[in-house]
């Protein structure tokens, strides 16, 4: 009888142990509090090693936004996927470069873990992720990327063009950047926010890395004013969009 009660005891403890290690991981506290990352902070990919969580993982009443499993999913992208944005002109649902997350600040634990503070491209998602042991050094849930990457101008764009619609200009190349937005678009009507006649020239050219579409960075030849990125399928030469609007 004494064995048993001691094999009791023993084994009460061991799980009186074991809740309280569990405890003591699940409650870590913070050592650096909230700090704005350097300059414009980090454009990166989910992996699905972590979670995303309202405050970072470990620290009590941290809860889950988003499990590994859809951080995964979000943070892929497959030839399939570029596929069917090519075949469909949309991305499959939780894909594209609308997934990307910005990294804009950091806190770190006092068991040295740092999380980071991010927010998806689209701004639908928002809260904390592992993101290894030294600030700067991205590992775990989250990864650098690099969401562009440049090419050439065709040769027949070299000179005058014009925008074609539905075409719009954007401030960054779509969602590759935080903050995304339109700063022009062409309607064949009066409500238009770039003037039909506008015109323009080509000085970059990029491709999304995603998506796998170009988009051309032009600048003012008139008074518009407006500059940005335009998706190439509307872009056209001067004379095509004379031409749209009847104009010789």
């Amino acid at each position: 009888m004494k064995f048993i009660f001691k094999l009791l005891a023993v084994s009460g403890a061991m799980v009186l142990s074991t809740i309280a290690l569990a405890t003591n991981v699940r409650a870590a506290s913070i050592k650096i509090g909230f700090t704005v990352v350097p300059g414009k902070g980090y454009t990166v990919a989910t992996t699905g090693k972590n979670a995303l969580y309202s405050k970072p993982g470990t620290i009590r009443g941290a809860k889950q936004i988003l499990s590994k499993a859809k951080m995964k999913r979000i943070g892929s992208y497959s030839k399939a996927d570029a596929s069917a944005y090519v075949f469909h002109g949309v991305n499959n649902r939780d894909k594209g470069s609308t997934y990307y997350f910005h990294a804009y600040g950091y806190q770190v634990t006092n068991t040295g873990s740092v999380y980071y503070k991010v927010v998806s491209q689209n701004g639908k998602f928002r809260g904390y992720v592992y993101g290894g042991k030294k600030v700067g050094i991205i590992t775990g849930g989250i990864k650098k990327v690099q969401t562009i990457r440049k090419v050439s101008i065709p040769s027949y764009l070299s000179g005058d063009v014009g925008i074609a619609t539905p075409g719009k200009i954007w401030n960054v190349v779509p969602y590759t950047q935080y903050k995304t937005k339109i700063v022009g678009k062409m309607t064949a009507g009066v409500t238009t926010t770039i003037p039909h006649l506008a015109k323009f020239k080509i000085d970059s050219a990029a491709m999304r890395t995603r998506e796998r579409d170009t988009y051309y960075h032009v600048v003012p030849q008139d008074n518009s004013k407006l500059t940005g990125w335009v998706n190439a399928k509307y872009m056209r030469k001067y004379s095509e969009i004379q031409s749209d609007w009847d104009v010789k």
